[in-house]
């Protein structure tokens, strides 16, 4: 499993329909976001690397979306959550 956390960055006052969007997207999640600011953090889980790059150019294709970063990305082979 392909995990990767992103910041999105969106017009403050478009952050909840921006969050909307990711949140249509398949294997996207919203954990935290600055409304005040526009700033979205998401995970992205797939199962493959072009599966990841394919969701990351989904996400920056986004209308609401003005920039996304990708911050950090880790892979597990076992498809287990190194976090959990």
């Amino acid at each position: 499993m392909h995990y990767s956390g992103i910041l999105i960055i969106t017009k403050p006052n478009e952050t909840a329909d921006c969050i909307a969007d990711l949140k249509s997207l398949p294997g996207v999640e919203v954990h935290f976001c600055y409304p005040d600011s526009g700033r979205i953090i998401a995970v992205q889980e797939t199962e493959t690397v072009d599966a990841q790059e394919e969701g990351f150019r989904r996400i920056q294709a986004l209308p609401r979306v003005h920039m996304a970063a990708l911050v950090e990305h880790r892979i597990d082979p076992d498809g287990v959550s190194q976090n959990a």
